[in-house]
């Protein structure tokens, strides 16, 4: 006979990280939280339709939740749509959240989802999975759109979270993963989605919950730690302009001592970056002095000064020429971002970007090339991308030919291209 209701998380490489979020805000309900998780992951599963009506046999009823970005919308929109021919369509509720479905909540139901959460998943999660399993309206939950027959219904703005409202890891079900410590981005880049999603304001989780996870993951014995940041250098930054080098020297520090030489810290690394104005000798040499890796991750983003200052970056490429100087003078690596095909940028300062990249790889960095994706609620949603020409193309070949450049720019290209169509 069958149980109560499940969740199902449908795993995917890029969104494991929010689905973890997710998983700690269970946690956080007074008394905890039993429901079954289920994870839904084609690569051992069976295909979906199939793991759906199997899993249906044992439960009431299910709640999908989908959590992607703009470049699995479309591959997501095609597998919603086969959930049309579930025989017991009327026990599954689709869910959707992550940066794509916030930003574009009625594309997402006009696709076949029934409930898409805007923005924090904490506050809303837990709310939305009790009134679930007691067949209550989810309308009293701010920050969701409902899929009506009248059409969408909007519930109210969404809340933002403090990020100590929930534990940094879902440490009661044992999952863990990288510990996000700031959100929020002060910033006003024209092609990115955070400071818009996520706010502008930034938020930063406290040392003592950041310590906790680390605790649990060295007894757990998970001795690599990383972190989830948009800017790793500013974290305990009240306003995300200016180092709080008192703040986060208490973190690495804190970090080093609880690890010993038993275990590493990567700070500055994926899924983390930092800004080439924030690169400074200060902040170098704590990372240096507490940290494992020899390597960091920065935007750059063009090598045309113009198109810097369209997209509002606000750096120049003498701030990243002089952070990856003072890099190397730590021994430490640039990996550096850059983005081709931006709205009306043209073959000469894609040029001029490749010169740049060029010039970079000589002096020791490795290049991870992006091609402009319009990614909805950022201010260039609605510009098309510009094509990559030949010869530029064949100057990236180039350096990919020398372990200089790496990246998914050719599938981000073809994406981008055939969104605009």
């Amino acid at each position: 006979m069958p149980h109560k209701g499940a969740v199902v998380f449908r795993y995917h490489p890029s969104n494991r990280y929010s689905f973890l979020a997710l998983l700690a805000s269970l946690e956080a309900r007074k008394g905890g939280d039993d429901t079954p998780i289920l994870w839904l992951d084609t690569s051992r599963n069976a295909e979906v339709l199939s793991a759906l009506h199997r899993w249906l046999e044992d439960y009431d009823k299910l709640l999908v939740a989908y959590s992607f970005m703009t470049p699995q919308w479309a591959e997501t929109a095609r597998e919603v749509k086969t959930l049309s021919g579930l025989r017991d369509r009327n026990r599954c509720l689709l869910a959707a959240g992550g940066p794509h479905p916030s930003a574009s909540p009625r594309s997402v139901l006009e696709a076949g989802f029934d409930v898409v959460c805007r923005g924090d998943g904490e506050p809303v999660f837990p709310e939305l999975i009790q009134r679930w399993a007691e067949g209550m309206p989810l309308k009293p939950i701010p920050g969701l759109y409902l899929r009506t027959s009248q059409g969408p219904l909007y519930t109210g703005p969404p809340r933002r979270a403090p990020l100590d409202m929930v534990p940094a890891l879902p440490l009661a079900r044992g999952k863990y993963g990288p510990i996000e410590i700031t959100r929020g981005c002060p910033y006003r880049c024209r092609y990115c989605q955070t400071p818009r999603l996520k706010g502008r304001t930034v938020r930063h989780r406290s040392l003592e919950a950041i310590f906790r996870a680390v605790e649990a993951m060295i007894k757990a014995d998970r001795r690599d730690i990383r972190f989830i940041s948009p800017n790793a250098f500013a974290y305990g930054s009240p306003d995300g302009l200016q180092p709080n080098l008192s703040a986060l020297q208490a973190l690495l520090s804190g970090l080093r001592e609880r690890l010993s030489s038993a275990g590493r810290v990567f700070f500055g690394t994926f899924p983390s970056e930092v800004r080439p104005e924030w690169v400074r000798p200060d902040t170098l040499a704590l990372l240096v002095r507490y940290a494992d890796n020899r390597q960091l991750v920065m935007g750059a983003q063009s090598g045309d000064p113009e198109m810097l200052r369209r997209m509002e970056r606000g750096h120049t490429t003498d701030d990243v020429r002089r952070a990856c100087a003072l890099m190397k003078t730590f021994g430490i690596r640039p990996i550096i971002d850059f983005i081709l095909g931006l709205p009306g940028e043209s073959r000469e300062q894609m040029a001029r970007s490749m010169d740049f990249m060029e010039e970079l790889a000589e002096e020791g960095a490795r290049i991870h090339a992006h091609a402009f994706i319009p990614l909805p609620g950022s201010p260039w949603a609605v510009r098309k991308p510009e094509p990559i020409p030949d010869d530029i193309r064949s100057r990236l070949e180039r350096l990919i030919s020398r372990g200089k450049l790496f990246g998914q720019w050719k599938a981000q290209a073809h994406l981008a291209q055939c969104q605009s169509l």
